[in-house]
């Protein structure tokens, strides 16, 4: 039997592809930003004046493209970059990001910019309003500006109450002061007309007022973007660029394809990954166009667009969405009524050790998730007698969906 200390040494030394994997993950922020320096413009003519004029004015941009398109790391390249420069000219301001798929509401969203800034403001037991106005007070004493990024806003916006999203889009109307402290990116997925019809006309002309566009990345765009990240990844030699544009011209929208940088830098990571299992076995010493086919085949676009939001569920939301997927791979129907789902889901909870939630809870996460437009929901089947829920998934292979899920899933119970 091999001693345990022999087997972490031979990991750590074994030879890599890889520098650091961790430049290709889609957390990982870089320092350049291809292709997207017109929108940095944009941003800095819109904020400056928060820098110029501080509290004059409370500025709002909407942030609008579809996923992949660079819209979230395009803000925190900005919010980051421009707080810098405000505090060179003597103006304190600080960049927050939120994700309003884990702070729903108007209440969770202050509570995240107060944790996130480290502020002394006791929250139990406080309404909206109220953890508004002594967030405000906290700011005018420390006298400190924000700049709050909310992303997956279209998600808000399609959950909340409308006094909510009032309150978020309108914020100065509901919290009548004279210094305005905060400014807002709304982070949206989608086009300018599906974010208008989420609003009422008063609500969506504030919204609409300050659009920065995002546009899918042509190829070119993709390789150069593939290209700062795999010189920063990869040790020099075992990539070259025609696998780089080979990647490139299967996701670039001028070739067919969605345009997404997402997804280029997940099959580039997992194509790395791949010459790393076979550099192991003797097989390969570089990364190939045939890795790249073989990820590519195995990967899909629909799961590829879920990762993202798979991260920020909640470890019993992921749990119920695992056990809708084994439910339906188990009893081959399209559709499964929430009673089969409950029962996966408590098998699930007992062979992990984690108490199993009430069904009032896992019905409320099944709503989540068909809000999210990860699952289908039907109240009534044809030649089922009695009303129930159905679950059902779109075109998602289950197969692939479960063995992501394994993963987060284990990830996220390691770090409780």
């Amino acid at each position: 039997m091999q001693d345990i200390n022999e087997i972490i040494e031979s990991e750590v030394k074994r030879p890599s592809v890889f520098i650091d994997e961790s430049k290709l993950y889609p957390e990982y922020v870089p320092d350049k930003l291809p292709h997207r320096e017109e929108q940095i413009r944009q941003l800095t003519r819109l904020f400056k004046s928060i820098i110029l004029r501080p509290g004059t004015v409370s500025v709002r941009t909407l942030l609008v493209g579809p996923i992949g398109s660079g819209k979230t790391v395009t803000s925190i390249v900005f919010g980051t970059n421009f707080s810098r420069l405000a505090e060179r000219k003597g103006v304190n301001i600080r960049y927050v990001h939120v994700n309003c798929s884990k702070s729903k509401n108007p209440a969770t969203i202050f509570r995240e910019i107060k944790n996130q800034l480290g502020l002394n403001l006791p929250d139990r037991g406080l309404s909206a309003t109220e953890l508004g106005s002594a967030l405000l007070k906290l700011l005018d004493m420390e006298d400190l500006y924000l700049l709050v990024a909310l992303d997956e806003f279209d998600y808000f916006l399609r959950v909340s109450k409308p006094d909510d999203r009032y309150m978020i889009v309108r914020f100065y109307d509901v919290f009548k002061t004279g210094v305005k402290r905060l400014n807002f990116i709304y982070i949206t997925r989608g086009t300018p007309t599906y974010i208008s019809s989420l609003v009422d006309d008063i609500t969506g002309s504030y919204l609409m007022k300050n659009i920065v566009m995002f546009n899918p990345y042509k190829s070119k765009e993709i390789f150069d973007i593939l290209k700062t990240r795999a010189e920063i990844a990869f040790y020099p030699g075992v990539i070259s660029d025609d696998v780089l544009d080979y990647i490139a011209n299967l996701v670039g929208t001028d070739n067919g394809g969605d345009g997404n940088a997402r997804k280029a830098l997940a099959v580039l990571h997992a194509a790395g990954k791949l010459a790393d299992k076979e550099m192991l076995e003797g097989r390969a010493t570089r990364v190939t166009i045939d890795h790249v086919r073989a990820v590519f085949s195995r990967e899909y676009p629909s799961l590829i667009n879920l990762i993202d939001t798979l991260h920020y569920l909640p470890l019993h939301e992921l749990l119920v969405l695992k056990a809708i997927a084994l439910a339906i791979l188990r009893t081959g129907e399209d559709y499964v009524p929430m009673g089969v789902i409950e029962g996966v889901y408590r098998r699930l909870c007992s062979e992990i050790g984690e108490e199993a939630r009430g069904h009032t809870k896992v019905y409320t996460y099944v709503m989540d998730l068909r809000h999210r437009g990860i699952i289908i929901t039907r109240s009534n089947i044809k030649g089922r007698r009695g009303r129930s829920t159905y679950v059902s998934f779109g075109a998602i292979p289950l197969n692939e969906l479960i063995r992501k899920l394994d993963h987060i899933i284990s990830s996220k119970r390691l770090i409780q």
